[in-house]
C-alpha cells in the first residue's frame, strides 16, 4: 500500500520504557504531545487534567496535547511503564526533531512545525480489554524498539503516527461499550493467560495480584459471573480452539500447551465445550 503525502500529519516523536523506584515522583509540566502510557507491572498514581488515576498492570492512559502530568509510584510494587508520544500534526517544512518537549525553556515548546488541539479530548483511562488501546500499546512497543536502533526514519514514524491516530479515534467508541475491570482482576487474568500451560491454583493466581484467595474468587464471580477455576477452564479451551484452527499441532501437543497433561481428559472437556471432538474440529477448519 502506498501512503499518500500530507503537508502535515501525525508523527511519533518519542517512546520509551521507564521503571520507577519505590515512591519515586516525576513531574513533566509541559508535555507537547498526545501521550499514551501503559502499565507493564506494579502500580501508582498518575495525575493530569485535574484528575488522579490510580493505576496498576494492564491500565492504559491517554493524555491530550500540551498536558501537565505527575507520576507517583507506589512504595511497594512501583510501576514499570511504557510511554508513547505523538505530535498530531507535524509540518513537512523543516527538519524533524525526534524528541518530546516537556520542560520550561525547551525551544521545542515554540516549534511552529508542531500542532495539536488540547481540547480534542480529555485524559482517558482504559485497560488492555479496549482493543484500540491495546493496539496502540503494541505500536508503542514497536516505536520503542525502532527508536532504540538509533536511526530515525521520518516516513516510518509518520506512518506509525497515522496508525496510532486511527486507533485513537476508535478509543472512545470502544471504551464506552466496556466496563473497566479492577486492576487486580486484570492482573490475575493476564497471569493466567501467560501461565496457561502450568497448574493454576487459586492461591497461586491470587498471589500474582497480591490479594487473598477470598478476594480473588469474589472478583472473578462479581465481574465475570463465574468462579476463577471456571474462567481458567474456559480460557484454556478457547486457547485450544485457537491453536487447533491456526497451527498444525497434534491434539496431544495442544492439550499440553493449554494445561491438560491427559489428552483423553482434554478431548472430553473440548467436546463438552465445542460439541465436537478436537480431531473433528481440526478437519472442519480450513487450512491455508
Amino acid at each position: 500500500m502506498t501512503l499518500l503525502p500530507y503537508d502535515d500529519d501525525p508523527m511519533v516523536v518519542g517512546a520509551n520504557w521507564y521503571r520507577f523506584t519505590s515512591g519515586e515522583q516525576i513531574i513533566n509540566p509541559h508535555v507537547m504531545s498526545v501521550s499514551f502510557i501503559w502499565i507493564v507491572s506494579g502500580g501508582g498514581e498518575i495525575r493530569a487534567g485535574g484528575q488522579t488515576f490510580a493505576v496498576d498492570a494492564q491500565h492504559v492512559i491517554r493524555l491530550p496535547w500540551h498536558h501537565h502530568v505527575e507520576y507517583r509510584a507506589n512504595r511497594r510494587g512501583p510501576f514499570h511503564i511504557g510511554t508513547l508520544h505523538v505530535v498530531p500534526r507535524y509540518d513537512r517544512t523543516g527538519e524533524v526533531v525526534p524528541r518530546v518537549a516537556h520542560l520550561p525553556g525547551d525551544p521545542l515548546l515554540d516549534d511552529t512545525a508542531r500542532h495539536g488541539d488540547p481540547t480534542a479530548f480529555r485524559p482517558g483511562l482504559s485497560t488492555m480489554r479496549n482493543a484500540a488501546a491495546r493496539r496502540i500499546t503494541d505500536y508503542g512497543t514497536i516505536a520503542i524498539e525502532r527508536l532504540g536502533e538509533g536511526a530515525f526514519d521520518e516516513e516510518y514514524f509518520r506512518a506509525l503516527g497515522r496508525l496510532i491516530m486511527f486507533e485513537n479515534a476508535a478509543w472512545a467508541d470502544t471504551h464506552a461499550q466496556q466496563t473497566t475491570l479492577p486492576g487486580s482482576l486484570e492482573l490475575m487474568m493476564t497471569f493466567i493467560r501467560h501461565h496457561i500451560a502450568e497448574p493454576l491454583t487459586v492461591a497461586r493466581v491470587a498471589e500474582a495480584a497480591r490479594c487473598s484467595e477470598t478476594t480473588a474468587q469474589r472478583l472473578f464471580t462479581r465481574h465475570t459471573g463465574e468462579s476463577m477455576q471456571a474462567w481458567i477452564r474456559h480460557t484454556r479451551l478457547r486457547e485450544a480452539g485457537s491453536l487447533l484452527r491456526t497451527t498444525g499441532m497434534r491434539v496431544s501437543e495442544v492439550a499440553h500447551l493449554v494445561g491438560y497433561p491427559d489428552p483423553l481428559y482434554f478431548s472430553r472437556a473440548f467436546r463438552r465445550a465445542y460439541g465436537v471432538a478436537p480431531t473433528q474440529f481440526v478437519r472442519e477448519t480450513m487450512r491455508p
